[in-house]
C-alpha cells in the first residue's frame, strides 16, 4: 500500500503591491471593512494611517508590563523584608528592622527590571517571535522590495 504527499503547498493569502502609500491605505480600508482582520502591511517607511487603517491594538502589552512592574515591586520589597527582618536582622543605628524607607531604592530597581523583561518578553510572545519563516515570503523579489521602493 502507498500513501501519497503533497508537495505543494497550500494557498496561505493574497499579496498585492501597490504604487503609492495612499493606495495601499485606501486598500487597507477596504479590506478590514470587508471584515478581514489577519491582514498586515508593508512599506520602506512608517505609515502613520496603516495602524488606524488595520484596527491595530497596540495597548496588548501594558497590562503585561503593568503586572511585571507589580511583580517586580512586590518581589523586591519581600526580598528586602526577608533579608532585613527575617533571616539576617541588624540593629544599624537604632532603626526598627522594617525601616521601609530604605526599602524604597532596591524596590523601585526591581520593578524597573522585571518590567523591562516583561515587554521584551510579551512583546516577542504577542508577536509570535521567534519565527524564522513566513509563507509570505516566498514570493520573489516581494521582501526585498518591501523594504527599499514598494508597498506591499
Amino acid at each position: 500500500m502507498s500513501s501519497t504527499v503533497a508537495t505543494t503547498p497550500g494557498l496561505y493569502g493574497l499579496m498585492a503591491e501597490f504604487d503609492t502609500p495612499d493606495e495601499l491605505v485606501a486598500a487597507t480600508r477596504k479590506v478590514t471593512a470587508a471584515g478581514y482582520t489577519k491582514t498586515d502591511g508593508f512599506s520602506p517607511f512608517p505609515i502613520h494611517e496603516m495602524s488606524d487603517a488595520l484596527n491595530s491594538m497596540s495597548a496588548r502589552v501594558a497590562p503585561i508590563i503593568f503586572v511585571g512592574g507589580l511583580c517586580g515591586l512586590l518581589g523586591g520589597w519581600g526580598l528586602e523584608y526577608w533579608t532585613q527582618v527575617i533571616a539576617y536582622p541588624l540593629n544599624i543605628g537604632g532603626r526598627p528592622f522594617n525601616a521601609w524607607v530604605s526599602f524604597i531604592p532596591p524596590a523601585f530597581e526591581t520593578t524597573i527590571l522585571v518590567a523591562a523583561f516583561s515587554a521584551v518578553i510579551g512583546m516577542l510572545a504577542l508577536n509570535g517571535f521567534p519565527h524564522p519563516y513566513h509563507p509570505g515570503s516566498t514570493r520573489r523579489g516581494s521582501s526585498a522590495r518591501a523594504r527599499t521602493s514598494s508597498f506591499w
